[in-house]
């Protein structure tokens, strides 16, 4: 295999990598809070007011998330 077919798979296995990365932290915060939205609305039987926060508080937990990984990547590509 010789050295640009060597960069470009490790490039794609970069990508790949960060591309999982950003979906799970998309979907982790926002899938515990939905989940623990609508257990404290089933004790409290509030139902749907804790789980619409909860959304809220899952998305903004999700954004900071991506803005601390997007940030930098951009910085750092910028850079170059």
């Amino acid at each position: 295999m010789s050295l640009q077919q060597q960069k470009n798979t490790n490039n794609i296995g970069y990508v790949l990598g960060m591309g999982s990365g950003i979906g799970i932290l998309l979907a982790f915060p926002l899938a515990i809070s939905i989940f623990l939205g609508a257990l404290i609305d089933s004790k409290l039987g509030t139902f749907p007011w804790i789980l619409i926060l909860a959304v809220f508080i899952g998305l903004f937990l999700t954004l900071i998330n991506i803005y601390k990984i997007i940030i930098p990547f951009l910085e750092k590509r910028s850079k170059k």
